[in-house]
């Protein structure tokens, strides 16, 4: 059996329906808020406005958020979190 034509298949199929989800590749940059940058089609990347993140009050750039952020990523570590969720 061919996986790697099935996988092909599989996510051609799902293309097809409308229902591929692609991530916009965006960079915040902190000090900027709501500004950032928007890279995409492999062109330059420009700027633009972000409203609709979970982050609508710019606090993931605040100065004490960033501290506790950073104090905790050192004391813990830092890794992907949500994977305890789905790894049983």
């Amino acid at each position: 059996m061919d996986y790697q034509q099935c996988f092909e298949d599989a996510v051609n199929r799902v293309k097809g329906e409308g229902r591929y989800r692609v991530f916009a590749d965006l960079e915040r940059r902190c000090g900027r808020f709501p500004e950032a940058l928007s890279y995409g089609g492999g062109e330059d990347p420009r700027e633009v406005v972000i409203w609709c993140s979970n982050d609508y009050l710019g606090m993931g750039q605040h100065a004490d958020v960033v501290a506790a952020m950073t104090a905790t990523a050192e004391r813990m570590g830092a890794g992907a979190g949500g994977t305890r969720n789905i790894s049983g």
